[in-house]
């Protein structure tokens, strides 16, 4: 029993991986679940035992690569020796992310809305996790003692999507020190 767990979620990874690369290439729209199954040698009904359609394995590729930002993005978290050079990275990773997830899907609006409900789902449960991920970092600070962590986090996120959102609408990436005086001006706001 224990096998065919190890087997299961062997072969989930493989379909995630794949489903990616087909929505990466074609786009959500053009990609099929056929497209999908015969990039991994199965056929459309063998599919269907994993994800009930392609709206559900689309968000399950999207979940996916949350965890995969999570995991990354702790690795690189630890490499700060201060609470203010951990936010210049979380910043640099987050934008990296957002830029490569741009990219990678380039949603139309139509595709926005068609799976509209699963990705405000991960959005939201995103969205808290990265609450909690800046919550963390800002509660290892003695500085940040009396201040309110959940809703500082909160407000750095929202600052820091609003930056992303405007190079975005410009089709720019946002420069590396840009977000280090974006975190700066941010973290020693905090102590003043």
């Amino acid at each position: 029993m224990a096998g065919d767990d190890i087997d299961k979620k062997s072969r989930t990874h493989e379909i995630l991986q794949a489903a990616q690369e087909a929505f990466a290439r074609h786009g959500y729209k053009k990609t099929t679940v056929e497209d999908i199954a015969e990039r991994l040698g199965m056929v459309k009904s063998a599919l269907y035992y994993y994800y009930r359609n392609k709206q559900e394995l689309f968000i399950a590729v999207i979940e996916h690569e949350v965890v995969l930002f999570f995991n990354n993005i702790r690795c690189h978290l630890d490499a700060g020796t201060s609470v203010e050079q951990k936010l210049v990275i979380y910043s640099q990773q987050s934008n990296k992310f957002h830029q490569d997830f741009h990219n990678l899907y380039n949603l139309t609006v139509d595709d926005i809305f068609q799976n509209y409900e699963g990705l405000i789902r991960v959005r939201n449960k995103f969205f808290g996790n990265n609450i909690t991920l800046i919550a963390d970092v800002l509660g290892t600070d003695r500085q940040s003692a009396g201040i309110d962590v959940r809703a500082t986090s909160k407000l750095f996120l929202y600052m820091l999507g609003g930056i992303f959102q405007g190079y975005q609408l410009e089709k720019k990436t946002v420069p590396d020190g840009e977000l280090e005086s974006f975190v700066s001006i941010f973290y020693r706001g905090l102590h003043r």
